[in-house]
């Protein structure tokens, strides 16, 4: 008999903004149950916390008192919560709510900026507000029946903040079972194709790239850049269309009118013209995750429930890169927002910075068969990639820059550096459409170059998990795949008849013996 039954684990999964979790594994694993924003409030006299702004004030009711005979003219006085209030004539009287708390605001607090815990008390209150609403949805549920699983970062979590959240949760919050996984090592969990993958984590405010060979993330090769990812997008955006507010420039980024379709300008790498005309001459119809990108269909298949729309009302029947313009709807007005082309710039620099990031991180995996095995199981998590065109945007920009050909003989006639140019980004797209056929390259499969990479894909996407497999707007995302990594995690671990000699997760048992320093025995 397991220890833990399916129903009762609490995978959580603390991000910058949002924290996801999921409290209950269901038979056909499905991606997190929940999403709350990373953020709890504190008083700034009594340094104590809450999840609300305001705190639900209590009904006053009407204080029963018996009534004097009162001569006509005679003025009633009654004294409450040292107030007094009067009423004339045999007016009713009725208690005062008493003040509570401070009267200054309470200070809202992200606990975890760019990806790093800032605020440890703040961060360790947000992990009891999901244990409190876990039990108050189950009451039948007692705390000694929930293991809990942390997906956290290798990158950013240092020793003593690991330590010290092992502690709190074990010694405050009493969970009889405790463990971490690394979000690389889970995302590469969840896909299962291989044991080496590179996952790139684009966030708000940092990217983090970290290789995985053997189920292992390999920390001296992760590459954290601060100031880098989504943000970034929002401020081309502003610059590009000035007029637009914060929450309009991030209900445009989620309307699905905003593309990563970068325009013929001299600065792309490549056109709108360039890729459908490739297109059209190879006529190949691209890996198994051209969903992504299928403008066309994404505007087929918008439902009433989009946040915005991506059709505009005097044509339908073009995909949106073909427009001139388009409009998304205001979140706060209700109002048609039109922009034209500028809703195609605006990744060039984001998807710059992270290409080269990558290169740079797997580059350092010293073993050149590991280091191609990475390239070859690209991984993409994080809300930025679903954005469409961003994806494909990415992988094309790797392989125009970083992907090793053999050497070609020259063109007759003199250099033209235009065209060059153009035959390495046709190339480039050719390459990426190439990538789920596997046969392309079963020759370089048999050898490892002196130099690498060879090619450069994204992992396959499993057949299964029909959940994670629906389209976006009904719930599936396969930029969460981390997720689903730890569910399945979490069953390996939590789901024995024992802790196999506290192998597995840190118990009472261990903690009581090793200490917070436990939880390295067994995080992975």
């Amino acid at each position: 008999m397991p220890l833990y039954r399916e129903d009762n684990y609490l995978v959580v999964h603390p991000g910058s903004q949002n924290t996801l979790f999921s409290f209950g594994l269901q038979d056909s694993l499905s991606p997190p149950q929940y999403k709350i924003p990373s953020r709890v409030f504190q008083d700034p006299v009594t340094k104590a916390f809450r999840s609300t702004k305001e705190e639900p004030k209590p009904k006053a009711e009407p204080a029963k008192v018996e009534e004097p005979k009162i001569e006509e003219g005679q003025a009633k006085i009654e004294i409450q919560n040292g107030q007094t209030t009067a009423a004339q004539n045999g007016g009713s009287v009725e208690a005062q709510a008493p003040l509570t708390g401070s009267e200054k605001p309470w200070t809202e607090i992200y606990p975890i900026q760019k990806g790093k815990i800032v605020d440890l008390d703040a961060f360790n209150y947000l992990l009891k507000v999901i244990l409190q609403s876990v039990i108050t949805k189950n009451p039948i549920i007692t705390i000694n029946q929930i293991p809990l699983l942390i997906i956290s970062s290798n990158l950013t979590w240092s020793r003593n903040t690991t330590e010290s959240v092992t502690k709190y949760v074990l010694e405050s919050l009493e969970f009889p079972a405790f463990n971490l996984v690394d979000l690389s090592t889970a995302a590469t969990f969840g896909l299962g194709i291989s044991t080496s993958s590179c996952v790139v984590n684009i966030g708000h405010e940092n990217t983090q790239i970290m290789p995985v060979i053997n189920y292992q993330s390999i920390k001296f090769a992760g590459k954290y850049l601060s100031d880098v990812g989504g943000k970034l997008i929002d401020e081309e955006i502003s610059k590009n269309l000035p007029k637009l507010s914060e929450s309009q420039i991030e209900a445009l980024k989620k309307s699905g009118i905003y593309e990563v379709v970068l325009t013929g300008d001299e600065s792309s790498f490549y056109s709108i013209s360039d890729l459908q005309k490739s297109n059209v001459e190879d006529g190949i119809n691209g890996s198994e995750d051209d969903d992504d990108f299928d403008v066309a269909k994404l505007v087929a298949d918008s439902g009433p429930g989009n946040e915005a729309q991506a059709v505009t009302d005097h044509d339908d029947s073009k995909p949106n890169n073909e427009l001139e313009k388009n409009f998304f709807v205001d979140p706060e007005t209700n109002e048609k927002v039109w922009v034209g082309k500028e809703r195609f710039q605006g990744a060039e620099n984001l998807i710059s910075l992270v290409a080269n990031a990558i290169y740079k991180s797997i580059s350092q995996i010293p073993n050149l068969e590991k280091r191609q095995e990475c390239f070859d199981n690209l991984i993409f998590v994080g809300s930025t990639f679903k954005i469409p065109g961003f994806k494909r945007a990415l992988l094309i920009r790797l392989i125009t820059e970083y992907l090793v050909r053999a050497p070609t003989d020259t063109k007759n006639g003199g250099y033209n550096k235009d065209e060059e140019n153009l035959s390495r980004v046709n190339a480039a797209i050719l390459a990426y459409q190439q990538t789920g056929d596997s046969s392309a390259d079963v020759e370089e499969s048999n050898y490892i170059s002196s130099q690498v990479p060879t090619s450069i894909k994204t992992v396959k996407l499993p057949d299964y998990f029909p959940e994670w497999k629906k389209p976006k707007e009904k719930g599936g995302s396969w930029e969460d795949v981390y997720f689903l990594g730890g569910e399945i995690y979490a069953k390996q671990i939590f789901g024995g008849n024992s802790n196999h000699n506290g192998e597995m997760f840190i118990d009472n048992d261990i903690y009581e013996e090793k200490g917070p320093s436990g939880i390295w025995d067994v995080t992975v």
